[in-house]
């Protein structure tokens, strides 16, 4: 038997035939190695996958041993092709599209010509059955168990889409363009975008998926309008892991559902003028993803889901569009900004799929839902009599079972035996209002009132009897003016003076932006 090397598709060769139907000019077919049949391809999401070989038929109906054969869309020798023929059988879809979107947005940018490829593995008898190919090819293209595409719309209205799909034993790729040419600049910054399409490809199809969306905010915006990243890949269990995400200059959206739960985020981009300098922002985005962290702890929430949403929050508030200037001023002075959090208004949510695990008592699920935002309304056109409030809230709704003894979660089953565990339900609430305005020119009120509850109650059962039941409640409130502080930064701004002054001042206005972000814990307000 003769083997062709993976990375040399483009050299077909002559295969004896038992049908007189000739292969499709169309396609080129090369021996590929006698494997044994596999499973479906599969990417895990959040569980191991089990390489088992199957020992009768597969989809394809060859038996264990068959020769095998590789068809390919089209004879070339261009760097999509070569990536594809590496491991196009493989288990893994991480290692299928491995490189392979890179490569694919890189060989578009160089030529602006539409791109098709695919390559399917199958039978000898079936190689030569053209139209057989042909409705596989389309239907590898058009309906795979795998899909991610990279959608791009140009500032002048033309549309570049890429795609890269799988199935069980096919692989392809497309890039298309409608609306016509692209320029040299458009080409360009396109481009630029083939290692933000890589990673996150490589992000979604990794074992625990991760959501690696940053770099895909980051595109030249004067010359491409908006970016649009969908995916849908098959899991192990029948649950698919989908993926929508889209940003232009107005606007970023995050939807992703999967087996572990749900997310989504949308963050406003079109008040630029309540953003913050960069050190402001990367403030108070580290303050979110620390509050994250503990909000993950007290509900019990899936690690993998809770790190997809802070990656995505991360990616969505950061890298704002560059050269977007205010048509006038927010603040009369710039210190009077650090009353906001210097981000940009947002609502989020993350919903985890509920879990009856005490079959002696399903209506004990473990669950875990949160919701966050900020919405900031500014009123009066007048800078000299004009108000800015902003508020920032949080919302946690949280049950699960823990062990008598604290760490991991009880194997709760049937007998009452099992039955020994606490069931914790929890259920929190946060407010922060920050109050900005001014009268005839003077600065009138600058306020922060922050406000926060949590309330915890565990139910204690020993062979399956409740024998305690606790409520904990908490909350506290606070209210702090900032005007004296604000007012006396103003004015001296306007004079020299020592070092010594100067960190003071800055440290405090420091301390004024801290207290302005949002405090989930009542212990934390009481301090």
């Amino acid at each position: 038997m003769t083997t062709l090397s993976p990375i040399s598709p483009a050299i077909p060769i002559q295969i004896p035939t038992r049908s007189a139907v000739a292969a499709s000019p169309a396609t080129v077919i090369e021996s590929a190695d006698v494997l044994p049949a596999r499973p479906s391809a599969t990417v895990s999401l959040g569980n191991p996958v089990a390489d088992v070989e199957s020992q009768t038929y597969s989809r394809l109906g060859q038996l264990p041993g068959q020769e095998i054969v590789r068809v390919w869309e089209k004879t070339s020798q261009d760097a999509v092709t070569r990536v594809m023929g590496t491991n196009p059988r493989s288990l893994s879809i991480a290692n299928r599209f491995h490189g392979l979107g890179a490569a694919l947005v890189e060989q578009f940018a160089k030529s602006g010509s539409s791109i098709s490829q695919s390559v399917l593995h199958t039978t000898t008898d079936r190689a030569h059955n053209a139209a057989e190919i042909k409705s596989e090819q389309a239907l590898l293209h058009n309906k795979a168990d795998n899909l991610i595409t990279l959608s791009i719309k140009t500032a002048s209205g033309k549309t570049v889409t890429f795609s890269l799909t799988s199935q069980d034993d096919g692989l392809g790729v497309q890039a298309t363009v409608d609306g016509g040419p692209l320029s040299e600049d458009e080409l360009k910054a396109i481009g630029v975008l083939g290692s933000a399409f890589q990673a996150a490809v490589d992000g979604l199809t990794a074992e625990p998926p991760k959501l690696d969306l940053g770099k895909l905010t980051q595109f030249d915006s004067s010359v491409l309008a908006s970016i649009d990243l969908n995916a849908k890949l098959k899991g192990v269990d029948g649950e698919d892991l989908i993926l929508a995400y889209r940003a232009d200059s107005q606007r970023r959206t995050t939807q992703m559902s999967g087996p572990d739960g749900e997310l989504n985020l949308s963050v406003d981009l079109k008040n630029s003028a309540i953003l913050g300098d960069a050190k402001q922002q990367a403030n108070a985005l580290n303050s979110y993803l620390a509050q994250f962290e503990r909000v993950q702890e007290r509900g019990s929430a899936k690690v993998a889901l809770m790190e997809m949403f802070k990656d995505a929050f991360s990616a969505m508030n950061s890298h704002y569009p560059q050269g977007v200037t205010p048509s006038q001023s927010l603040t009369r002075n710039a210190t009077d900004k650090g009353l906001l959090t210097g981000l940009a208004d947002f609502e989020a949510s993350i919903k985890q799929t509920n879990n009856a695990s005490n079959p002696m008592r399903p209506s004990e699920v473990d669950s875990f839902a949160y919701t966050l935002s900020q919405k900031t309304v500014v009123a009066g056109s007048i800078m000299s009599n004009r108000s800015v409030d902003q508020v920032q809230q949080s919302s946690l709704s949280a049950s699960y079972h823990k062990s008598l003894k604290g760490g991991k979660a009880p194997a709760i089953g049937k007998t009452t035996d099992s039955q020994n565990y606490l069931y914790v339900q929890v259920h929190d609430e946060a407010r922060s209002s920050a109050s900005l305005a001014y009268k005839d020119g003077r600065l009138s009120k600058a306020s922060v009132t922050q406000s926060a509850s949590q309330d915890t109650r565990t139910q204690k059962y020993v062979m399956g009897k409740m024998i305690e039941e606790t409520v904990v409640p908490k909350q506290a409130s606070a209210s702090r003016s900032h005007l004296v502080l604000l007012e006396y930064a103003a004015k001296q701004s306007k004079k020299s003076q020592d070092a010594q002054d100067q960190s003071l001042l800055k440290e405090a206005l420091a301390t004024l932006h801290n207290s302005v972000l949002l405090q989930e814990n009542p212990s934390a307000l009481v301090r």
